[in-house]
């Protein structure tokens, strides 16, 4: 609900992000605002439904955090209240971390594949007093353990439940929850938040791993240097299609710096069928791990082995790792075995990551030198987040 003369309320506070320091009064929110007064119209995220990837404005998608956030007031959660994630990567974890941040909520990711030992471990530790699940099978690990947590107060469930239960989807059902709150209360709280204050609880892998708080401001800043780092990439324009779990930091990082910068950002919920995903969505950057990596190339030769191109294949293979491993400074022979491999062979290989990806963040263990050459010879950057 929106309330004339109100105005004020709903103005963004705008720092230019080519400055890696954070000011008192910014938070994490900040920008969601500013991009839609600026920029409303800009595909900020494609989103997957039913095999669709839908476009979503960055006006859009300010309006659905508002509307989400004045549900969670609804509901009772104040600041400073704990909200774990257990999701894997999709619109709706984007979503919900910002709405938490509006109302000055603390974000704890959980990934998608934790155990519950895991899950209950975090869920303890943090202090979380409310849960968003993505599947009914995290709804009913949640289930298990909630009777030993007595902080927990709020269970919901992404996708809602199945034909044999009455579980209402998450969005949903804040959003109509919040339809009473007016919008000013929603930004007076986001308007509350101060760069010093809690925005998530992170937790490396390990068995009963220590808990990390971040600030507003040290997120803030990760994201303005990692924005510094690689502008041609982050910007509007491009796309980007994570395909990692958000618990991981690193890919949170960048995924919230593709929000600020207006880089186009996809979420693949699963991996049921990547290659029909990239070949939809075709970004202009991807963000995996060496597993993966290593995959699609494995994939890109089983292929051309199984077409009868075995040699073609192998030369074009080891010629891009040549290339890549001298950079510029390359011969006129290797130059010329590269102009055809180009031709004939990497546009292929390329075509299975969407036709247009010019490079690839990773996160954890570093890709094989051979692969990032073999990766950067066909034109594919690979770099480490």
């Amino acid at each position: 609900m929106s309330r004339p003369g109100n105005a004020q309320h709903s103005s963004a506070r705008y720092v230019p992000w080519v400055t890696h320091s954070v000011t008192d009064e910014e938070s994490l929110t900040d920008m969601v605002w500013a991009n839609a007064e600026r920029f409303g119209a800009t595909i900020g995220f494609r989103r997957r439904v039913d095999g669709s990837w839908l476009d979503v404005t960055t006006r859009e998608f300010a309006t659905q955090v508002l509307e989400l956030a004045k549900g969670m007031i609804a509901a009772g959660l104040r600041p400073g209240d704990r909200v774990a994630l257990l999701s894997g990567p999709r619109y709706e974890w984007t979503l919900f971390d910002f709405a938490c941040w509006t109302v000055g909520c603390v974000t704890v990711p959980i990934a998608a594949t934790a155990t519950p030992a895991e899950v209950e471990w975090i869920l303890s530790d943090s202090g979380a007093c409310g849960v968003v699940v993505e599947t009914t099978e995290h709804r009913e690990t949640v289930r298990r353990v909630v009777d030993r947590l007595p902080e927990i107060v709020w269970v919901w469930q992404i996708d809602g439940g199945d034909l044999t239960e009455d579980v209402p989807a998450a969005v949903a059902e804040l959003t109509a929850l919040g339809t009473q709150i007016y919008d000013d209360r929603a930004h007076e709280r986001r308007l509350a938040v101060r760069a010093d204050d809690i925005a998530t609880v992170v937790y490396p892998d390990g068995d009963h791993p220590k808990r990390v708080e971040l600030t507003h401001r040290e997120l803030l800043s990760e994201v303005r240097a990692t924005i510094a780092a690689h502008r041609e990439l982050l910007r509007a324009g491009n796309s980007l299609l994570v395909l990692l779990q958000l618990a991981d930091l690193p890919t949170r990082i960048v995924s919230l710096a593709c929000v600020y910068t207006r880089t186009t950002l996809g979420l693949v919920p699963d991996g049921d069928d990547l290659f029909t995903d990239l070949g939809v969505f075709r970004p202009r950057v991807i963000v995996a791990d060496a597993v993966l990596l290593g995959q699609f190339h494995d994939t890109a030769r089983a292929k051309a082995y199984a077409d009868g191109n075995m040699a073609v294949f192998d030369t074009a293979e080891s010629v891009a790792m040549s290339y890549g491993a001298r950079g510029g400074t390359v011969s006129l022979t290797l130059r010329l075995k590269h102009v055809v491999a180009s031709k004939v062979v990497y546009p292929k290989v390329r075509a299975a990551f969407g036709g247009r990806c010019v490079a690839a963040f990773t996160s954890g263990e570093p890709l094989d030198v051979s692969r990032v050459n073999f990766y950067r010879g066909i034109g594919i950057e690979v770099h480490g987040l």
